[in-house]
């Protein structure tokens, strides 16, 4: 059950896995159809499976930040998941980093536990950010995808964006193997003016995708920028720490296969040239997918409530 306390979002520690066996997987097609399930997880362990499977050091980083929360923020709690997922995707060069991780739970902004695809729903439309199923990195990362051109800081604010990027990355470490190695993002910049960028957007974007959520970004590719990137870019360098300058690459679409995996082109974007996915398609069907999932576990108490107002 779900309780309102002020301000206070509480979480349940019920689980439940979708599409991880034929059963269920077979019941979620036949509402869905095969298009949303492109962005389900298979074979997925239980959230208990995977404390049980941390080696010693790894258990008593989980243990002491799941102690420490509740002595100090009893009135805030986090599930276990959440709590694994601090401690699997602290900031810095290793994870597991007690330290770390406490300071973003302490950061961390409770809104993104009940944010949903519904709430979201016109901005992700908009096709300006979003998670591309079945797209991988050569090291086997997920990615999600940015097309900044699509961004006007004076037409849509900082918070609707910065909502926007919490909330994909937030689904994409849903997945064990994204939450314990991390993912990819890469920035698609053709057609980008000025008129996208601000610096308050800059800085939060940053800061959001170095540890405001509880994510690794192992891989951040900008793609195609214009030939004046350079100003832009002596402006954002000094936004990220020393470990992730070295994620980033500023490329020409042309060299995207010596990152990506073979055949990328089948699984791309539409929007990118070579791309052959429905860029549009791929949206509507992770909208769908999203609102059934939260749907489902809002009518099983999985999904935290709305803050009080």
């Amino acid at each position: 059950q779900k309780e309102r306390m002020g301000d206070n979002i509480e979480e349940t520690a019920v689980e439940e896995d979708f599409s991880t066996t034929e059963p269920r997987r077979a019941k979620d097609e036949s509402v869905l159809g095969p298009g949303p399930l492109r962005f389900a997880a298979e074979g997925e362990r239980s959230i208990g499976d995977q404390i049980a499977s941390l080696n010693e050091d790894e258990k008593a980083c989980f243990d002491n930040l799941r102690t420490r929360w509740k002595q100090q923020y009893p009135d805030k709690p986090f599930s276990d998941e959440m709590i694994l997922r601090f401690s699997r995707c602290s900031p810095g060069r290793t994870k597991f980093n007690e330290k770390a991780a406490w300071k973003v739970m302490q950061r961390f902004d409770r809104r993104y536990l009940v944010l949903t695809a519904t709430r979201l729903e016109s901005q992700l439309l908009s096709k300006t950010l979003f998670p591309v199923p079945e797209l991988k990195t050569k090291d086997g990362h997920d990615m999600f995808y940015m097309r900044p051109s699509r961004y006007f800081p004076k037409q849509t604010s900082t918070k609707a964006i910065i909502d926007n990027l919490a909330y994909c990355m937030t689904t994409m470490v849903e997945k064990e193997k994204s939450c314990t190695e991390g993912i990819g993002f890469m920035a698609y910049m053709n057609d980008w003016r000025m008129a996208n960028f601000s610096m308050d957007y800059c800085l939060q974007f940053m800061k959001t995708l170095q540890g405001r959520v509880p994510v690794r970004v192992r891989l951040f590719l900008i793609i195609n920028p214009p030939e004046w990137f350079g100003r832009v870019w002596k402006l954002m360098k000094p936004m990220l720490s020393q470990d992730f300058r070295q994620k980033v690459f500023i490329i020409k679409e042309e060299e995207l296969g010596d990152y990506l995996m073979p055949e990328f082109e089948q699984c791309m974007p539409d929007d990118v040239t070579g791309g052959t996915a429905s860029t549009e398609g791929m949206l509507a069907d992770f909208v769908k997918y999203r609102q059934y999932v939260e749907e489902h576990n809002k009518l099983f108490g999985l999904q935290a409530s709305s803050p009080s107002k």
